[in-house]
């Protein structure tokens, strides 16, 4: 017995048939020798370590409880020659001992770098294939891990595979629960997008429903990885070429349970304000923006486990979609990341500190004007303490201010097409929202001797938005069924051609629902403030809302998140273009014109850069259709660095000069206007007015397209500053060396392309340098690489854009 249980600890292979120490009853020559017994195709081979058979006990024996260093004397060794084509012996140490003093080292020494001889040229290599993959794997990953891990995933293999039968079976069973996890991951996930789903909607009860069924799933994938995947987690981490499954899972299970806890703060926010019908929007705002600020902590840690989810650990048929849930969620979190930094402004904005007044400027982009659209309505807003107190929308529209405005200013030139005088309707002249909004706020102040604290432009595509989250709203009055499909086409009609026009009351309708909404809005249900948020920052983030206000630290809150609709601020060497249309006296055309920008940047030798912009505009409407069968009369104007040079200009058609309107002579100019617009020239040849406005330069000229027709417009200019200097050893770009790990010159390239609010271009665009120069880097969405350049492809300008390239010289 003594003899036996010393055999069981050491754990060596003995032979019930010879009794023998080195194999067993199916490789045994003895056995194999009797006719009874089949014969083997082929020998069984594998490592023997010990050479004495005599001493049972393994000089390898380590109490890893006591010894706690024995990794740092260990090296990789290569098993010695063979005895025989059955059996491999080795058991070298680091002084290369003779065969007799390698029976008493204490070392394990294991030189992968080495290379078996054998000295009976019939003698194969081991076959055994987890012996096999498991070398070439430690060899595969023996440059990229330490030493000391290496030895001790060395040593935990050798436990697992030498372990007893009762430890491999729990290995065998821990692979079983792969299958499990990833079924509770799925069933997880799938409850929680339904969570995520229901909540969105305000359904309140089926999102708490949904959560709990998500987190009970996650939570019994975490207790599976604590348990059953305990043993097997803690081997893992040592050996590369098992780890990344494992993590994968258990990242996989860690991200759904925190998006889960996450989702719970929000879903706590919303129900808090369920049971509180009393709370203002600034209270009922701040319990979200609380609530989203609670769970971000947890959508983080989600995210960061998320990025390091191998999706192929998953089934196959969830591969793509988990992608795609990756892709979403990192926009969902950005997004909750934004509206929680809103928090500290919205007290001030809603009248938190005392009445609030706002101009509310509706502005119609079937009309297009530079901060987007025709100011054919406005509202004045009270708020105070996050209550609504009034909400007055005149029913004659912008027009009902002309009667009371008390100066009589000279419009830019090309208003002139529409109105002598400059008045409020046509105030948002300047593409920089700021400016516009204060030259609102001057008509407004002359008109009704009366001030503001701010400006929000709403532009009428938000009323859909608005609408699919109240769902339809009845009109009685006119019998109208107003949903998010037919609004914007329904109330357009009704303004143009309803009855109450002929009463110069074509606005009565606007005037009418915003009654509706007020009481929507005074009477918000809890379920919709999460959907509200969403959408207002979207609209905010896509310019179809705009704001501006007097207070400093709302004003800053505005411009930080690119929310105030101003002209960007560019550095030195930043290409920069801003396409800008404003239609005049062309109806609602723009409803149906698609325009395209193409721009292209040729870099010469020298390192000067020659921009060519190509402005396509197709009108897809039906000669004589009402409104948006009218021709298209566009006053474009391209922005951009300031000090660019005019080289060529084409393509413009002027509309008709006795069409103008001539200003009485007693109309004063407009200061603000002189300061703003400052002219440089016209160019002689396309008659293209030049001027520097917001620090940059600008190129304005006429496009006039007809109804199923098609317009293209050229622009061709110099930049005010090269792509590389002539001396590139002293220029800021070569401090990039240091990154791209060159000694050659660099050179960059960066582009800045602005969005009209209103407007949704589609722009593309090439950059092609001279042929000693290879692009190494680049960044920038639909951004493609080539051998002297980059390009970009089609996209749709939603909102601003950017792109970055460096480049080095051969």
């Amino acid at each position: 017995m003594a003899h036996k249980k010393a055999i069981k600890k050491t754990q060596l292979r003995r032979c019930s048939v010879c009794d023998k120490i080195g194999h067993n009853k199916s490789r045994c020559h003895e056995a194999l020798a009797q006719p009874t017994q089949k014969t083997a195709s082929q020998p069984f081979k594998f490592f023997v370590h010990h050479v004495n058979f005599k001493d049972h006990k393994s000089k390898h024996v380590i109490n890893l409880k006591n010894e706690t260093n024995f990794w740092e004397n260990i090296n990789a060794a290569e098993p010695s020659q063979p005895v025989n084509s059955d059996y491999f012996y080795y058991h070298d140490d680091k002084q290369k001992t003779a065969p007799a003093a390698r029976e008493q080292s204490s070392e394990l020494d294991i030189d992968f770098s080495k290379k078996t001889t054998q000295k009976n040229p019939t003698a194969k290599k081991p076959s055994e294939p987890i012996f096999a993959n498991l070398k070439n794997n430690i060899q595969d990953s023996v440059n990229k891990i330490p030493t000391r891990k290496i030895a001790i995933s060395i040593i935990l293999i050798a436990f697992l595979f030498s372990a007893p039968i009762g430890a491999r079976s729990y290995y065998a069973n821990v692979k079983l629960t792969a299958d499990k996890i990833a079924s509770k991951s799925t069933t997880g996930f799938n409850a929680l997008q339904e969570s995520t789903s229901a909540m969105m909607k305000g359904e309140i009860g089926k999102a708490q429903e949904q959560l709990t069924l998500a987190l009970n799933n996650f939570n019994q994938a975490v207790d599976t990885l604590n348990t059953k995947y305990k043993f097997l987690q803690t081997i893992a981490s040592n050996l590369p070429f098992l780890s990344s499954e494992i993590k994968s899972r258990q990242n996989l299970v860690t991200a759904g349970h925190e998006i889960a806890l996450g989702n719970s703060y929000l879903l706590k926010g919303l129900e808090s304000i369920a049971s509180n019908a009393s709370s203002t929007i600034t209270q009922n705002i701040n319990l979200i923006s609380n609530s989203i600020t609670f769970s971000i902590p947890s959508y983080k840690k989600a995210m960061a486990d998320l990025s390091n989810v191998d999706p192929n650990v998953l089934p196959f048929e969830y591969q793509n979609s988990f992608k795609e849930f990756r892709l979403l969620f990192t926009a969902y979190l950005n997004d909750l990341e934004s509206l929680s930094k809103l928090g500290s402004a919205i007290d001030e904005i809603f009248g938190g500190k005392g009445l609030r007044r706002y101009l509310l400027a509706f502005q119609n982009p079937y009309e297009i004007r530079p901060t987007g659209g025709f100011l054919g309505s406005f509202a004045i807003l009270d708020v105070k303490d996050g209550k609504i107190i009034k909400l007055d929308v005149p029913a004659g529209g912008s027009y009902d201010l002309q009667g009371q405005l008390s100066q009589y200013v000279i419009p830019p030139t090309p208003l002139l097409l529409s109105n002598k005088r400059w008045e409020f309707q046509d105030s948002n002249w300047y593409p920089d929202f700021p400016a516009s909004a204060e030259k609102m706020l001057w008509f407004y102040r002359h008109s009704r001797n009366s001030t503001a604290d701010g400006v929000i432009a709403i532009n009428a595509s938000v009323l859909n938005k608005i609408l699919s989250i109240t769902g339809p709203i009845k009109d009685s009055k006119r019998n109208l069924n107003i949903t998010s499909e037919n609004a914007l086409e329904l109330i357009q009609e009704i303004v143009e051609f309803g009855p109450e026009k002929k009463n110069n009351k074509p606005k009565q309708i606007l005037s009418d629902l915003a009654n509706i909404f007020v009481d929507y809005f005074k009477n918000i249900k809890a379920t919709d403030a999460l959907s509200i948020l969403t959408n207002l920052n979207q609209s905010l983030s896509q310019k179809e809302i705009q704001a501006y206000f007097t207070d400093e630290k709302a004003k800053n809150t505005m411009k930080e998140f690119g929310w105030n609709g101003e002209i960007l601020k560019t550095g030195v060497g930043q290409d920069y273009l801003f396409v800008v249309n404003a239609n005049i006296q062309g109806q609602k055309s723009d409803a149906k014109i698609k325009q395209t920008i193409n721009h292209q940047a040729v870099i010469e030798p020298n390192g000067d850069i020659i921009n060519s912009v190509l402005i396509t505009r197709e009108h897809t409407g039906i000669d004589g259709e009402k409104l948006y069968g009218q021709t298209n009369i566009d006053y474009i104007r391209v922005y951009v660095p300031e000090g660019s040079e005019l080289i060529k200009a084409s393509g413009f058609v002027w509309p008709d000069e006795q069409k103008f309107k001539v200003p009485e002579k007693w109309y004063k100019p407009d200061e603000n206007l002189n300061k703003i617009e400052k002219e440089i020239k016209i160019d002689s040849g396309s008659g293209t007015r030049i001027t520097k406005e917001f620090n940059k330069t600008a190129f304005g000229n006429w496009i006039i397209t007809e109804p199923s027709r098609s317009s293209q417009i050229q622009f061709i200019y110099k930049l005010p500053f090269r792509a590389f200097s002539r001396d590139t050893t002293d220029t800021p770009i070569n401090n990039w060396a240091k990154i791209f790990q060159t000694k050659t010159p660099l050179a960059k390239y960066q582009l800045i392309v602005q969005k009209q609010s209103g407007v949704n271009s589609v722009f593309d665009s090439q950059t092609i340098y001279p042929d000693e120069w290879r692009p190494i880097w680049k960044d920038g969405e639909e951004a493609t690489l080539a051998a002297n350049g980059f390009a970009i492809n089609p996209v749709e300008l939603k909102t601003n854009k950017i792109w970055s390239m460096v480049l080095n010289k051969e």
